[in-house]
């Protein structure tokens, strides 16, 4: 893992500060507007908020601001008239489209995650990086001055006789432009998504008929020149553009692909114009040919048609402001997939990286689109199952772009950091900008969210309980009523006030019978949410032992600690508020079960501050589980998973050298054998095998062979192997803080390791009888 240079890096919003800090708009140094301050105000809310809502403002305010309309809104503005504008902003519509559409239909496929928000971050993550370094925006305002384009937004303007030169371009043209480019990249998804869908549905409802058969779906646009065409409304619309440059006038510049085409040609010369020309002309005949579709060659094509038939329709709008920032920001559009699919690999173009100078908005837009991927809600069915990143670390200036994904759980894959590492110093030219490089990395986020977060993914609830759930169910709510009655009692004793709400519920006290069904079924579902937490914590449900003076260590009963109590509380409450929310209820000051308001539906960190005693209540509901669990003969005990891995790693240790005992281990590396041996119940499950209580039915396998060893031993080492490069660890002949001598693929170790690995897995089913468990053949 890089080190940073600074140890406390500053929060993203502190880079975006930067931007914001000397930032003045157009409209508000010459109009008297606020929009500076409107528009830093909705990214900071995004910023401490991140959802749709928020994201929505982020694009509303941008969109607004630069709203092209038949009325000159800042004349009007100075005048103090005021005008209805019936003009609809159908940017905003197609945003607001692309957002309900893959809300409502990604759950139909596979691999389908969020455009929206995404969009906003990578917005807001390209403002963080121009700010904080100069050679970009050196490059940046050099290749607006190069562009031919005078009207871009200026600084100051010239002195007569005084050449432009970078520190003449006002940021608001980064930002402008940007915007475009970051906030539509992913436009057109809906295109992709609907051959997606086509793609999964015939795949799997036909091959659930003949497992011969295969397809792949694309999208086959018959009308495709009539949507890749501007409306023509100003025939000469083009002729300024035309006359600045040659090549262009035997294009049609109301083709987008052709704009483009040209646009790329000029900005990056070692693309021959008509070469490019001809694949995209002919790119939804490849895409259909070869069952992809790539939604940026749409989007790209929708920004062109939307800004070009906007401008068109006011006379008084220049078309330059057309043929320059907006085709600029289009063409990054384009390029952002393109580029790594096209341009980068076929051989008629052979373009190894793309250089800042070049494309800058490409360049910038295929960086943040890359690095922002931490986070965007998953919407597909495998997508949602992946493991995702919890916080991104970002440290930039002019001389590094060091990046650290936060997990508090799970892994984002082998060799996640070094692949997008690589792909990224693959398809951009790094240290022109970023003289120190590029550095990707991963780390696991606070210890005490290890083991919690985890289970919470693995966490399960064992069948022995369902015949006396209804049972447990009474006994929670016996429980609840218990401690109503001692909070309010122990009040009363001590003369402390009684607030209304708990006045409430200690008048509502009633025995379990008597509940609702509604609240009957809360009850149960509390019950049976007993053993998901217990799982949480490496604990399990298990039978009182007849004579306590048989029982084995693995049966001992185990007693839930203070900071677990706590993080069980906050999962129960959480767990609650789900409930609720589904079932209609809202938050309100005081209680009305008539019309479903509660005052307790506040988040966790609101509740302590606000509703004290309800934390307390939560707490008490885990402290209670052991006596709720005696009622149906039944108590807490670790886990035998967990008590597996304990003696797994006492066993290598003891047949290696320096290797400390499980106990002393740091509690990351503690949590990354749990995790090593939640996987090895399935790697059995691939070799016909389950792992099971030792009172189980079934006959306990007598050995394994050899292929099932070295199948064990490769692939638990392959699983370790992926998760200590996602911890940031690296190989080293000698093991450090963040160093291992065995961080190498099963192929590369040497015989010795292997063998020492293997030999734990010749002794795993003593390591399994000495935890209660055994393996047994699948059924």
């Amino acid at each position: 893992m890089v080190k940073k240079d600074d140890e406390n890096p500053r929060e993203l919003k502190e880079y975006v500060d930067d931007f914001f800090k000397d930032l003045q708009l157009y409209d508000d140094r010459v109009n008297g507007h606020y929009y500076t301050d409107l528009l830093k105000a909705v990214i900071d809310a995004f910023l401490q908020n991140e959802n749709p809502e928020n994201a929505r403002e982020v694009y509303e305010t941008f969109f607004m601001i630069y709203q092209i309309t038949s009325h000159d809104k800042s004349e009007l503005y100075k005048n103090k008239s005021f005008v209805i504008d019936n003009e609809p902003n159908t940017l905003l519509d197609l945003v607001e489209l692309m957002r309900q559409y893959e809300e409502n239909t990604g759950p139909l496929i596979d691999k389908q995650r969020d455009h929206f928000v995404h969009s906003v971050n990578v917005f807001i993550l390209g403002l963080a990086i121009y700010s904080q370094n100069s050679k970009y925006q050196r490059l940046f305002k050099n290749y607006v001055l190069k562009s031919k384009y005078d009207k871009y937004y200026r600084l100051r303007d010239l002195e007569e006789g005084e050449e432009p030169d970078y520190t003449h371009v006002h940021d608001e043209e980064f930002l402008y432009r940007w915007g475009i480019a970051s906030l539509f990249h992913d436009i057109g998804y809906p295109v992709e998504i609907i051959g997606k869908q086509l793609n999964k549905f015939v795949k799997k409802g036909i091959k659930s008929i003949s497992v011969d058969y295969d397809v792949d779906t694309a999208i086959d646009f018959k009308d495709f020149d009539e949507f890749n065409a501007i409306r023509k409304i100003r025939p000469n619309f083009a002729d300024n553009y035309r006359n600045a440059h040659e090549k262009s006038k035997f294009l049609d510049m109301f083709k987008p692909t052709d704009i483009m085409a040209h646009k790329i040609s000029e900005d990056i010369d070692r693309i021959d114009l008509n070469v490019l020309l001809k694949n995209l002309n002919s790119f939804v005949q490849t895409m259909n040919e070869n069952g992809f579709i790539d939604h940026g060659f749409f989007s790209s094509i929708l920004v062109l048609n939307s800004y070009g038939n906007l401008i068109q329709r006011f006379e008084e709008k220049n078309p330059g402001f057309f043929f320059y920032p907006i085709v600029d920001s289009a063409s990054a559009i384009l390029l952002h997939n393109y580029f790594r699919n096209v341009l980068h690999k076929r051989d008629e173009f052979d373009i190894d990286v793309l250089d800042a100078t070049e494309s800058p908005l490409a360049y910038l837009l295929i960086l943040c689109d890359e690095l922002q991927e931490w986070n965007r809600r998953p919407y597909g069915e495998k997508d949602i199952q992946k493991t995702h990143a919890n916080d991104m670390i970002i440290d930039v200036n002019d001389h590094h772009l060091y990046i650290t994904y936060v997990l508090n759980a799970g892994s984002l894959g082998l060799g996640f950091s070094e692949d997008k590492e690589s792909l990224l110093t693959e398809l951009l030219s790094i240290k022109p900008v970023f003289k120190n490089g590029l550095s990707v990395n991963t780390e696991m986020g606070r210890e005490e969210d290890f083991i919690s977060q985890f289970n919470k993914n693995d966490a399960y609830s064992p069948y022995v309980l369902l015949s006396n759930i209804e049972k447990l169910a009474e006994e929670v709510h016996n429980d609840y009523n218990d401690t109503i009655r001692e909070l309010y009692e122990k009040k009363k004793e001590n003369n402390e006030e009684i607030d209304e709400g708990l006045q409430e519920k200690y008048d509502n006290i009633k025995p379990y019978e008597e509940l609702s069904p509604e609240f009957k079924l809360s009850n149960i579902r509390s019950a049976k949410a007993i053993p998901v937490k217990l799982s949480m914590i490496g604990c399990e449900i298990a039978p009182i032992p007849e004579n306590a003076d048989d029982e084995k260590e693995y049966e001992k009963e185990y007693f839930i600690t203070g900071n677990e109590i706590e993080d069980l509380a906050k999962f129960e409450h959480e767990r609650w508020l789900d409930e609720k929310r589904a079932n209609g209820w809202k938050y309100g000051e005081k209680r009305d079960d008539a019309h479903k308001i509660h005052p307790s539906l506040l988040e966790w960190d609101e509740l302590i501050k606000i509703r004290p005693d309800e934390v307390k209540k939560d707490e008490q509901a885990i402290k209670a589980i052991p006596k709720i669990l005696k009622v149906i003969g039944m108590r807490v005990v670790k886990s035998k998973l967990k008590l597996l891995a304990h003696e797994k790693h006492n066993f290598y240790a003891k047949e290696k050298e320096n290797v400390v005992p499980f106990e002393e281990l740091p509690d990351d590396v503690q949590y990354l054998n749990y995790k090593q041996t939640y996987f090895m119940v399935k790697i059995l499950k691939e070799l016909g095998l389950d792992l099971v209580p030792i009172d189980h039915e079934g006959d306990a396998v007598k050995v394994l062979t050899h292929d099932q060893i070295e199948y064990l031993a490769k692939r638990d080492h392959e699983s370790w192997y992926e998760n200590k490069l996602n911890l940031a660890y690296r190989y080293d002949p000698s093991r450090g803080e963040l160093t291992n001598p065995n961080i190498k693929p099963w192929d590369e170790l040497p015989n010795a390791t292997k063998e020492l690995n293997k030999n734990t897995y010749v002794n795993l089913l003593v390591l399994c009888e000495n935890v209660g468990l055994k393996i047994i053949k699948s059924e």
